[in-house]
């Protein structure tokens, strides 16, 4: 039944242990990584926060009864998860007290502490703080049994994607889920591989009657940071996902099928699992080198140009404030007009409403 429960019993192409080898290599680098523009790191740190708490929801709706669409139109807006995640804001609506739930999960797993481990007890700690924000009650098993509905882009129902075990067999599935990660980590088998089986089999047990692919995230998250993957608390992994929406529904979906009759095929989630992460180390490195790159004198100026650099449309300086929290407005303001006088952005529009795009005849460089 379980991916876990028969790992040693997979085979592994030379693909495959190429992507290990390759995030094992990343692991090793990020020490000296950690070590450099500390002003940077911290400035990352938080932009990765807000970002996770924003796509959240978006996420969940991915592996629920709804449609992207719908979970999209869900979505709270950058400022209003800015203000929830600084408590700037007490949340009225239920969109905003699930935004709140997952920043309360978050703050807990991303940075766990040397002795927090995945436990049961945690698992449902975590939903419970889900909800604390709603009048729903978490923190239980789901009571009834439910089916997992496959649908099309426009959320158009195509049949049943596959069955979830009985609620009654629900708490006994944790226990062994939780088991047998604690018995491979004992058994020193690869951890990325352990915490992609638990990712999966847990997303398959559905143990919540809602909310479960977000504490599958949170646990991803837990798992990567106490195994020593900290890409987790500077890159975004739920924003990376959403940027190969397709590719993830499509993972997941080649999967789940068989699961719980012990014939599902967990290889193209696996594939899919290790070069998310791969990619986020990539742009990790990618954002260390190109300030590095630039010089240290003034990191936030060079975020800031980062910031511009990767906007695709019109800008307003509000927007870039919002992406990168830790600088003021009026540095913002400073590098837009230092970029306008060397050629490369161009106003449109005056006043407060005023915008900002990328010059057609130049180029960006850093």
């Amino acid at each position: 039944m379980y991916t876990l429960e028969h790992l040693s019993g997979y085979a592994f192409s030379s693909y495959q242990l190429g992507l290990f080898r390759q995030l094992g290599e990343f692991r090793g680098r990020q020490l000296v990584t950690a070590r450099q523009q500390p002003e940077v790191l911290d400035t990352l740190r938080q932009v990765a926060v807000l970002e996770s708490v924003e796509f959240s929801s978006r996420l969940d709706g991915l592996f629920s009864a709804h449609s992207a669409q719908i979970a999209s139109r869900k979505a709270a807006s950058r400022e209003l998860v800015r203000k929830l995640v600084h408590k700037e804001y007490r949340p009225a609506t239920p969109v905003e007290r699930q935004v709140a739930g997952y920043r309360d999960g978050l703050e807990m797993v991303v940075e766990p502490g040397e002795h927090m481990t995945l436990s049961v007890s945690l698992i449902r700690q975590l939903h419970a703080m889900l909800y604390a924000h709603l009048p729903h009650e978490g923190g239980r098993w789901r009571v009834t049994n439910k089916e997992i509905v496959e649908r099309d882009s426009k959320g158009q129902r195509i049949g049943v994607l596959y069955r979830t075990i009985p609620a009654t067999a629900i708490a006994g599935a944790m226990e062994k889920l939780v088991a047998y990660y604690h018995e491979g980590l004992q058994q020193q088998d690869e951890p990325l591989l352990l915490i992609a089986a638990v990712v999966l089999d847990f997303l398959c047990i559905h143990p919540f009657s809602d909310g479960n692919a977000r504490i599958a995230w949170l646990l991803m998250a837990m798992m990567l940071a106490l195994n020593g993957y900290q890409v987790v608390q500077l890159i975004s992994l739920e924003r990376v996902l959403l940027r190969h929406e397709q590719d993830y529904k499509r993972a997941l979906q080649l999967s789940v099928k068989g699961w719980q009759e012990g014939q599902h095929n967990p290889m193209p989630w696996i594939d899919f699992f290790l070069n998310t992460l791969i990619r986020a180390y990539d742009e990790l490195e990618d954002k260390i080198q190109t300030l590095q790159w630039q010089g240290s004198r003034a990191p936030k100026s060079q975020l800031v140009r980062m910031a511009i650099e990767q906007t695709r449309h019109t800008f307003s300086i509000a927007d870039i404030c919002l992406q990168i929290p830790t600088v003021s407005r009026e540095l913002v303001k400073k590098v837009v007009q230092q970029m306008r006088a060397e050629g490369l952005l161009e106003p449109v529009g005056r006043g407060r409403g005023a915008q900002w795009q990328k010059c057609n005849r130049s180029v960006i460089r850093n």
